[in-house]
């Protein structure tokens, strides 16, 4: 068996101790045993709230409604509508027949995952396309947890299935016109897209490779247009993109380049007509839409459309026949502008809360007058809007309804925290009306790639805001709340930024009387558990509990090893360690390198055995250093789904269970009774 004798390394003058560097060995049959240990001490430290934690997922699944359909998405001849159950793990997928405006008919199942997932501890869909005639759907599914996926083909109509591959795919599918050409990207030991693909559906001999992206720092994604004419494959990098366009009516014809990859250039396209939408940001760092004949797309022939006012940047663009709908970044928040075809007469979509979250919703009828609008506020659930560009009016499609629950009851702010450097940090905050003075407080943040944290509804913190606790983001820098200069604010050489604006954050919310050091409770997953796991190393006497969801602990042993997923794609986010200047800056963070002799408070830790962004190993190999030196006595617990990956458990259930544990974990710190709640 391997030996669990402490690794030493040295790198750039420095010397790295690893002493639980033997729990990456996944192969060694004692990694499992102590996984399973940990699991089973979190379970006994957890044994008094045993009771609770059913009451919990009681309550959880009280605030799903019995049955929902939801808004339906126009696609030609038919609606499709999501059915979700309160007695069923998963939703299934309908669709009505459309005649002259108005749903007629049977509903039809098009796919019920719930079916397909008997059998699986884990099932997850990474996508679910249907052929533009709407006969067949291609759906990309992960039975694992490790994102390496299979495609299942069917006939919508009778339910056959009429191909099944993969097992290396990416989660993103695209059909060609004829519904029997299906091009997807195949994934390579790193789970990294490197290659993009056709295949007849049918015939298992037919696959042939369209392009190979040979850089270990770019993937392919691809997807078809909303005009259903071109299929759009982009490689990526974190700050550098590249398109390429087939004819949906022609897939076996090359895929013709828009433009060449350019260092730090970022664009991408979408189609209406004879023209292409780029979004890009090719003369400011900001982003911007610009248009280009389908005849001659390249950045010669790029005029510019839509630049956003003021502080303004641009997320996406979605071209109508007759309007434009751009989405993107104002002042913080998110926005919606509307334009005619010149790009001249534009005016955003007004919104009246604080904070909130809006996008444009599935629309994807390009000759559609209406523009279908997502939105939600910490307090309030999804509401769909239909818009009406020239009217300028909003049309309630459908909104979600949640037993029980009253969005008048609670308060959406937006406060604000000044950083170490001046910089104001934005911090979305909701609570219940009758809350008065200091109390708990769960304060979340996320700040990497340039991902934007909004303000949306989260159904399974009501437990949380009944009784009494409120809850916070901090929009730190890192993400994409302010377009890429809060990105860049944040990242590689300014990485600190980050750790900085959140405790800056926690501080404020402390000075204005809103909760105490010992009430304050911290989350966040992934680059968000890193971003919670380095303010706690600096900072462990303002917080009392935390939680850290699959977080990314160990950046320089990651980092510097690119046989690991996705690391070579990621060293334009972290940097990399071989450089001198990049490994001081990571060692001047990384939680697994910084944990110190400190009284930490109460901690509860996550991680999935099939990982594939955030290796187990990273949240036992912090949960066992920060056992091993904290001078406290709160508990430190670890909890790894052993079949499941980076998003946790699967099915309503397991995911219920999850939240239970952790809200019961945030409860017994807080000495809150889980059978006292506000109406």
């Amino acid at each position: 068996m391997a030996s669990r004798d402490p690794v030493r390394v040295e790198i750039h003058g420095h010397t790295l101790i690893d002493d639980y560097a033997w729990l990456r060995n996944r192969e060694d049959p004692r990694t499992a045993a102590y996984l399973a240990a940990e699991n089973a001490y979190a379970e006994a430290a957890m044994a008094p709230t045993s009771r609770a934690r059913e009451r919990l997922v009681a309550e959880l699944r009280g605030y799903v409604p019995v049955e929902d359909r939801g808004a339906p998405t126009i696609d030609g001849p038919w609606a499709y509508l999501w059915l979700e159950r309160r007695d069923r793990e998963y939703p299934t997928l309908l669709r009505r027949a459309i005649v002259d405006g108005q749903m007629v008919g049977a509903e039809q199942v098009v796919a019920d995952f719930q079916a397909m997932a008997a059998g699986h501890d884990y099932f997850a869909v990474g996508a679910e396309e249907v052929c533009p005639d709407g006969r067949r759907i291609a759906l990309a599914i992960d039975t694992r947890g490790d994102e390496r996926m299979s495609v299942l083909v069917r006939d919508i109509a009778t339910g056959a299935e009429v191909d099944r591959f993969g097992g290396d795919v990416s989660g993103e599918l695209a059909w060609a016109a004829d519904c029997t050409t299906l091009f997807y990207a195949r994934v390579d030991g790193s789970n990294r897209a490197h290659e993009l693909w056709r295949r007849e559906v049918g015939r298992a001999d037919s696959d042939v490779r369209v392009l190979d992206e040979p850089d270990p720092m770019f993937a392919l994604s691809v997807e078809a247009s909303r005009s259903e004419a071109f299929v759009i494959v982009t490689a990526a990098s974190q700050v550098t993109t590249e398109v390429r366009v087939i004819p949906a009516g022609d897939p076996n014809a090359s895929p013709q380049l828009i433009e060449p990859r350019q260092a730090g250039v970022k664009y991408g396209v979408a189609h209406a007509g004879d023209r292409f939408y780029v979004v890009n940001n090719r003369n400011d760092r900001e982003f911007r839409v610009d248009v280009a004949p389908v005849a001659s797309p390249s950045a010669a022939s790029w005029r510019p459309f839509f630049v956003p006012p003021g502080d303004g940047d641009v997320t996406t663009v979605e071209p109508f026949a007759r309007h434009v709908a751009i989405g993107g970044r104002q002042r913080g928040l998110p926005t919606v502008w509307i334009t005619d075809l010149s790009g001249r007469e534009a005016h955003d979509v007004a919104m009246p809360d604080a904070a909130y979250e809006l996008r444009l919703g599935p629309q994807p009828e390009v000759s559609s007058d209406k523009v279908r609008l997502e939105y939600s506020t910490l307090a309030a659930p999804d509401t769909s809007y239909d818009y009406d560009p020239t009217t300028r009016e909003l049309v309630v499609v459908d909104r979600d309804e949640v037993p029980g629950h009253d969005p008048g009851a609670y308060v959406v702010e937006r406060l604000g925290a000044k950083a170490r450097d001046g910089t104001e940090i934005p911090i979305s905050l909701v609570r219940h009306r009758a809350r008065d003075g200091s109390g708990p407080l769960l304060l979340r943040g996320y700040g990497a790639y340039g991902a934007e944290y909004d303000a949306a509804f989260v159904d399974v913190d009501l437990p949380l805001l009944t009784r009494d606790v409120a809850v916070a983001i901090a929009h730190v820098r890192g993400g994409g709340e302010f377009g890429r200069r809060w990105y860049e604010g944040g990242k590689l050489r300014v990485k600190h930024n980050s750790f900085d604006d959140f405790i800056a954050c926690a501080e404020a919310l402390v000075a204005q009387g809103l909760t105490a050091p010992e009430q304050l409770a911290i989350s966040g997953g992934s680059a968000g558990g890193l971003l919670v796991a380095a303010a706690t190393n600096r900072r462990p006497d303002l917080f009392g509990a935390v939680v850290a969801h699959v977080p990314f602990v160990d950046v320089i042993n990651t980092m510097r090893d690119a046989s690991l997923p996705l690391t070579a794609t990621e060293w334009e986010e972290w940097g990399d360690p071989r450089n001198p200047d990049a490994f001081a800056d990571m060692l001047a963070y990384s939680p697994y390198e910084n944990v110190r002799a400190a009284p930490y408070p109460a901690m509860l830790i996550t991680g999935g055995w099939n990982d594939p962004r955030v290796g187990y190993w990273e949240p036992a190999k912090w949960t066992a250093r920060l056992r091993a030196v904290t001078t406290g006595t709160r508990p430190i617990l670890l909890r790894i789904e052993m079949e499941g990956g980076h998003q946790g458990a699967t099915g309503r259930t397991g995911a219920l269970r999850e939240r239970a544990f952790e809200l019961a974990f945030l409860f017994d710190y807080w000495r809150i009774d889980t059978e006292g709640a506000k109406p």
